[in-house]
């Protein structure tokens, strides 16, 4: 039994405790798909096929990318002052919120690729010279290396989406204005950004081939803010919803969105399933129907199961809102970066490489990042005037 509490708009600067313990959901899902082994593709059994639902987990990253879209909508849409100091402030707010574990983290990483190289895919090859490495280091520390293909998951690996996320930080006010004196924009955005893809693409290719700089459509499409840009928008489209409220449905009308939401979640997951069962890898058809799925037709679903997280009071949104899972959610974005790559080795090595000890100890472990480093550094380092933020 779903009791609705749509009838008054959530408020735009409130805080959405349910979707702060999705968060960490999304990183469960995350680290599962890492956990799991790639399977032959033709084996059919029902393990295999649970496994094969399991490795659909990388669409927490399709969480991530709606749910920034939804909240930067609703803290931003009615503040935006497009001066130059606004935005700068804007920007070292994001600066806060997201570099300071990600540097910890990027030189813990470094640090142990210098002192002890072991050839890993997220460390620089052999083969590199001081300005190669030097390039390397710097594209890293600027979050900018996901734009090349060669070195997009050197480093910490998971880091690459955070490419992503400063090219929508960046984009947003633009995004935001346009949207505010005419919302019907948001169509064309995704038009426009896959066009600005493209004709990188072209020219990175044939005249800066270096790193793989934009150097094909298909990494484009699963790799760049240009590609993955629909997801945000969406996220987008919804926090303008509810920024709104005559827009906002009323009860008699309501539907059971976490419901509906979650279900489109899974039914997606199977169909990406189905996908990779069906078509031959790397083909053109599997890419394709991939890419539709996760990029363009599973952010609703998502969008839906977000809405209904805030409108509806169901025991789902009652679990996600209790205090263990908002600090399970604040800690959750330390949890993603170190769960994979040098971090992840050495726990393994030295203290357990088994799955349930790597989550405890992940866990535990980006909480005290959260309390220790994330947190106050956020406070210290954030523009003062600009509150509520993420």
């Amino acid at each position: 039994m779903i009791t609705s509490i749509a009838n008054t708009a959530p408020q735009t600067n409130k805080y959405f405790p349910a979707l702060t313990g999705l968060r960490y959901v999304a990183a469960l899902m995350v680290f599962f798909y890492h956990l799991v082994p790639e399977l032959p593709l033709r084996t059919t059994t029902s393990i295999t096929w649970a496994i094969r639902l399991i490795q659909q987990g990388y669409i927490g990253v399709n969480i991530f990318f709606v749910l920034s879209g939804f909240l930067i909508t609703t803290r931003y849409l009615n503040r935006i002052l497009m001066t130059a100091p606004w935005f700068w402030s804007y920007l070292q707010n994001r600066f806060a919120r997201i570099y300071p574990v990600y540097l910890l983290l990027t030189v813990f990483t470094f640090g142990v690729m210098i002192l002890r190289p072991i050839s890993n895919y997220y460390e620089w090859p052999a083969t590199y010279r001081a300005l190669d490495k030097v390039t390397v280091l710097f594209l890293n520390l600027t979050l900018t290396r996901a734009y090349f293909q060669e070195l997009s998951l050197i480093g910490v690996p998971t880091a690459w989406t955070l490419t992503v996320e400063e090219t929508f930080y960046v984009c947003a006010p633009f995004l935001l204005i346009g949207i505010r004196r005419n919302f019907h924009r948001i169509y064309l955005y995704p038009l426009l950004f896959f066009a600005i893809g493209s004709a990188l693409v072209a020219f990175c290719s044939h005249y800066l081939p270096y790193y793989g700089l934009m150097n094909n459509l298909t990494f484009m499409g699963s790799d760049t803010f240009f590609g993955r840009c629909v997801e945000f928008l969406v996220g987008m489209a919804l926090g303008y919803w509810v920024a709104h409220p005559r827009r906002i449905m009323q009860p008699r009308f309501c539907v059971k969105a976490t419901w509906l939401g979650s279900a489109g979640v899974v039914v997606g997951m199977i169909c990406m399933a189905m996908i990779e069962y069906t078509f031959p890898s790397q083909s053109v058809t599997h890419l394709v129907a991939l890419r539709l799925m996760t990029n363009i037709l599973l952010p609703i679903p998502i969008a839906a199961m977000i809405w209904g997280l805030i409108t509806e009071h169901t025991w789902l949104q009652r679990i996600l809102s209790t205090k263990t899972f908002d600090v399970l959610g604040k800690g959750s974005y330390g949890f993603y970066l170190l769960h994979l790559g040098a971090t992840d080795l050495i726990f393994s090595h030295f203290i357990t490489g088994h799955w349930a000890g790597r989550l405890v100890g992940y866990t535990l472990l980006s909480i005290a990042l959260y309390k220790g480093v994330e947190h106050p550094l956020n406070r210290r380092l954030r523009y003062k005037t600009l509150t509520n933020q993420r």
